[in-house]
């Protein structure tokens, strides 16, 4: 599936979506689909990284 970015219109893939324009201001940025995708990305990275490593978070 194809995002577009709501500020500069670009066409950004879904699977790989990433701010290209992180640092601009953009008034859009709070609901911004293209930002949500990257940050899940990136936690899901994250959480796969650490489950690998054995560094579980776990509550006490």
């Amino acid at each position: 599936m194809e995002l577009e970015c709501e500020k500069y219109k670009d066409k950004v893939d879904s699977e790989n979506a990433v701010c290209r324009h992180p640092d601009d201001y953009c008034q859009f940025r709070q609901g911004c689909i293209i930002r949500f995708m990257e940050k899940e990305r990136k936690g899901q990275q994250k959480a796969k990284a650490s489950s690998l490593s054995g560094n579980s978070a776990k509550p006490q």
